[in-house]
């Protein structure tokens, strides 16, 4: 059977997913779907598992979130970022075992699991005008998109997974509650400004740092050392007039609940200053994180390129 285009609609099925390169994976999706059925204290104790057993497991990952921390929280001991170190990766293996509930679950069920905060408003600025909604690589990313999506109809971008049956299943996931239209992420800005356009929300996830690979970039503090972020949300807020936004959602893993908070408009961010509007969004959603800073993705090189031209933090991880 012939492979799936991976520049066309990730959420078009394929028939080669049927095949037994896939059936491993049919696997891992059934036993999601079933995990999201398991009381939220028992699922809440297995993501803590998974967590453990990731940063036990993955020397890498673990070495990066460490440089992370270190260079975020100078003011912690050793001992208290080794405790915030081991609870992202638990939050990180919550997200991993909660997946059933984003792909699966009902908009009834995903409501009763969530509080949202600034959610109203918000839906009457996507209703009203042109939103572009950002948020960052959270261990809550998955329901943090989807939540935004119930706002209005959306456009989005998708990276395709390695796996292209999972791409699949995790874009089926985010536009099934929804009027979304997902686009592959090398598609460019022209499918977000035309979905803006036509009265889509625009939803972003803008904290990549592409410094090192010719991208327009600012560096601007973020936990007070230097990142670099794209200058996209200003270039698209210029181009289409869209106020920005930005959103986060956190896990309180006691109570197995999400917290979703939908941001003010951020009235600055025009796109006349792309140095000022990189702070700004940088500041916000640095604002939403402290509230849980373990479920920020520190496994990710967020520090990888340099101002200054320098060497990476991460040294040969």
């Amino acid at each position: 059977m012939a492979e799936p285009d991976r520049t066309r609609d990730p959420a078009e099925f394929h028939r080669s997913f049927l095949g037994p390169r896939y059936w491993g994976t049919w696997l891992l999706l059934g036993a999601l779907r079933i995990l999201g059925h398991l009381p939220r204290r028992w699922l809440m104790g297995l993501g803590a598992l998974v967590g453990d057993l990731f940063r036990h497991g993955n020397k890498k990952r673990r070495l990066i979130a460490a440089v992370n921390l270190a260079l975020c929280f100078p003011e912690l001991s050793a001992a208290e970022r080794q405790r915030l170190l081991k609870a992202h990766f638990r939050a990180h293996g919550r997200g991993i075992v909660d997946m059933g509930v984003t792909l699966w679950c009902s908009r009834r069920r995903l409501l009763e699991l969530v509080d949202l905060e600034g959610f109203e408003e918000h839906r009457d600025r996507v209703a009203s005008g042109k939103v572009l909604a950002v948020t960052w690589h959270l261990t809550t990313l998955e329901i943090t998109g989807l939540l935004m999506t119930l706002a209005g109809p959306s456009v989005s971008m998708m990276k395709p997974l390695d796996n292209d049956l999972l791409t699949w299943a995790v874009a089926r996931g985010r536009c099934r509650l929804s009027d979304l239209d997902l686009i592959v992420r090398d598609a460019g800005m022209r499918p977000l400004l035309k979905g803006l356009q036509d009265g889509r929300q625009c939803i972003l996830v803008p904290d990549e740092d592409f410094g090192g690979r010719g991208a327009e970039v600012a560096y601007v503090p973020f936990f007070g050392v230097s990142r670099a972020m794209v200058t996209t949300p200003g270039r698209i807020a210029r181009a289409s007039g869209a106020t920005v936004t930005v959103c986060a959602t956190r896990l309180d893993p006691g109570t197995g609940r999400y917290v979703c908070t939908f941001g003010p408009p951020l009235d600055g961010v025009r796109g006349d200053d792309p140095q000022a509007d990189a702070a700004a969004i940088c500041e916000a959603m640095e604002s939403l994180i402290r509230r849980a800073p373990e479920q920020y993705l520190w496994t990710f090189r967020w520090f990888q390129s340099r101002p200054d031209g320098g060497d990476s933090p991460y040294g040969s991880v």
